[in-house]
């Protein structure tokens, strides 16, 4: 048994990175099967590129796949757990798809990107130890995923510090999954879907969400992110926690362990 590791560029417009506990036999299957799963995933869900996703806009609907089913569920149930906070459709508002048994009816320009980081480094994950890792930690362009026995120390970083700064908060993150929104490396991008324009004022700098999956964390950092302290209790609902970072220092969700020297 061995630790392992491998970084890919320009995945998903990004970076993808994984590390695995296997035997050094299997190794030669793992890492293929994470390239093969999220390259498969892509083909399903992004937007930026002839995808099923994209195909479903156009059509204005149709039989989606299970897994692009499965992120349209989830992206409706938080949709409704955040009061719109996160939305699949950020830039339309409203009512932007509805599921009908295995058929999906798309009223708006869908953008499942809040979502699709996350379950692509969650399926990534899973494919890795399917493929015979004991352990694994998938970084999808800074979505984290880890399955397996064991914990990881996650650094997050000071949205107000310089590169090299000590981390401003260390997580354990055993199983699940572990996303971040702010402003120090986009600006101001995120909308605020209630109001369809940028999140302006922010109410924070950044969020950090540890939640049960990737997914999970992806989309309750961006509603985290425009809700402010409010938003800990809809994370509570997910069995996530998080941390806001505003500019008079982090604020952890009551439940959260961990700090600046966990």
């Amino acid at each position: 048994m061995g630790r392992y590791g491998a970084r890919w560029e320009g995945i998903l417009g990004s970076f993808l990175e994984v590390q695995v506990l296997a035997p050094p036999w299997r190794v030669r299957r793992v890492f293929p099967a994470v390239v093969q799963e999220v390259v498969r995933l892509e083909g399903l869900l992004s937007r930026h590129r002839d995808s099923e996703l994209t195909r479903l806009v156009r059509q204005g609907g149709g039989r989606p796949s299970p897994e692009v089913r499965e992120v349209l569920a989830w992206a409706l149930r938080l949709q409704e757990a955040t009061g719109g906070a996160f939305h699949p459709a950020p830039r339309h508002g409203g009512e932007a798809l509805r599921l009908h048994g295995e058929e999906v009816e798309v009223l708006a320009p869908l953008d499942l990107d809040g979502l699709a980081k996350g379950y692509i480094a969650d399926r990534a994950a899973q494919a890795a130890i399917q493929a015979g890792a004991r352990a694994v930690l998938v970084n999808l362009g800074g979505d984290l995923a880890r399955r397996g026995p064991g914990q990881a120390e996650v650094e997050v970083e000071d949205p107000q510090g310089p590169d090299n700064a000590k981390p401003a908060w260390i997580l354990s993150l055993r199983e699940g999954g572990v996303a971040t929104s702010g402003l120090r490396h986009k600006g101001l991008h995120l909308l605020d879907p209630r109001r369809k324009a940028p999140a302006s004022p922010p109410t924070a700098l950044q969020a950090t969400v540890i939640a049960p999956s990737a997914l999970l964390a992806d989309g309750l950092t961006k509603a985290l992110f425009l809700l402010g302290k409010e938003g800990f209790s809809v994370l509570r609902g997910f069995g996530a926690e998080g941390i806001l970072f505003t500019p008079d220092g982090p604020v952890p969700s009551p439940g959260l362990r961990g700090g600046k020297d966990a």
